[in-house]
């Protein structure tokens, strides 16, 4: 028997492994302020925090907004490859005939199998990565991603823009909410997924001589479509 199993051994079998842990309080102070909780007051919060960190959001009207709005900023940018999720976890219908009539190359990555190494060479053109989010917070304007297949980690941090879509209902007031909601159904999008990642605007790091540069571990810019 190993030492971890030797381990994990001992904590099944006490009925209180950690005796000493205080019990866990009933109600938590509020770290991140949210002073309007309603659907217009979240959305509005949202747009300002991730304004603060350097991203940018824009709010359309439905499916043809969204499709207009993402059309857009891949032609702002003359984006001719892209990397995506598969569009069934992006919530606009028609979306990947639009992007495929405007001419623009999709790929959804897979580097599983193999021909990873050519995979990885091939897809480093991609100018941006679009998909959609599993939800968005408020109070600090972070965008959080379940992996899993179909939507992968690739297209959130390869290409130098990350492109995501959402719809308004999917913002919570903050990271316990959506803690809570996943706890309510049992954890299952969590037990099921590869990770469990939390994307706050673009890449940035402060190491190079103490100023700020965007985009050194993953994406310089994040654009948020907001679906109303």
């Amino acid at each position: 028997m190993s030492s971890r199993d030797d381990i994990l051994n001992r904590l099944r079998a006490a009925a209180n492994p950690f005796p000493a842990a205080p019990p866990r309080p009933k109600r938590y102070l509020t770290v991140a302020p949210v002073p309007d909780e309603s659907p217009a007051g979240l959305l509005k919060q949202f747009q300002f925090e991730l304004d603060r960190l350097m991203g940018k959001a824009y709010v359309v009207d439905g499916d043809a907004g969204a499709r207009a709005c993402v059309l857009d900023q891949l032609q702002q940018r003359n984006t001719q490859h892209l990397l995506a999720w598969d569009f069934a976890h992006i919530p606009v219908a028609g979306l990947e005939q639009a992007v495929r009539d405007a001419g623009i190359q999709i790929t959804h990555p897979a580097t599983h199998d193999e021909f990873r190494s050519e995979t990885i060479a091939y897809i480093q053109d991609a100018g941006v990565g679009l998909t959609g989010a599993d939800a968005a917070i408020a109070a600090t304007g972070t965008l959080v991603f379940t992996t899993g297949p179909g939507k992968g980690r690739i297209p959130t941090v390869l290409a130098p823009v990350h492109l995501a879509v959402i719809e308004a209902r999917q913002i919570v007031p903050r990271l316990e909410n959506w803690v809570a909601r996943q706890r309510k159904a049992g954890l299952e999008d969590i037990r099921r997924a590869a990770n469990v990642c939390f994307v706050s605007g673009p890449s940035r790091t402060g190491d190079i001589e103490m100023e700020l540069i965007l985009g050194v571990h993953g994406p310089r810019e994040v654009v948020v479509v907001i679906k109303q």
